[in-house]
């Protein structure tokens, strides 16, 4: 458990570096994407924090997705397990008939 303090902790310690480090960052920018660009100029910073939150967005969306999959896969594979169990316990009981 003590892991999972440390891991908190220089974590808090990352993201408060790097918002710090965002705010300092002031200068107006447009984006510029091949032939399309930004209607309005934004600081570096609310950029930069944008797309921090859109990869955010995009990683728990994953990580979701990606659960959602692996627990629809438990689940066939507790009812295989069920069904197969089932078919044990019922040829156990038929004996052994010789």
């Amino acid at each position: 458990m003590k892991w999972l303090k440390t891991l908190v902790l220089i974590s808090a310690m990352l993201l408060a570096f790097v918002l710090a480090a965002l705010s300092v960052n002031q200068q107006e920018v447009t984006l510029t994407f091949a032939v399309w660009e930004t209607p309005f100029p934004l600081s570096m910073f609310w950029w930069l924090l944008m797309a921090f939150l859109v990869g955010l967005l995009f990683g728990l969306l994953n990580a979701v997705w990606v659960n959602f999959r692996r627990r629809m896969e438990v689940r066939k594979l507790r009812q295989s397990l069920a069904q197969t169990t089932a078919e044990v316990e019922r040829l156990r009981s038929l004996g052994v008939q010789g």
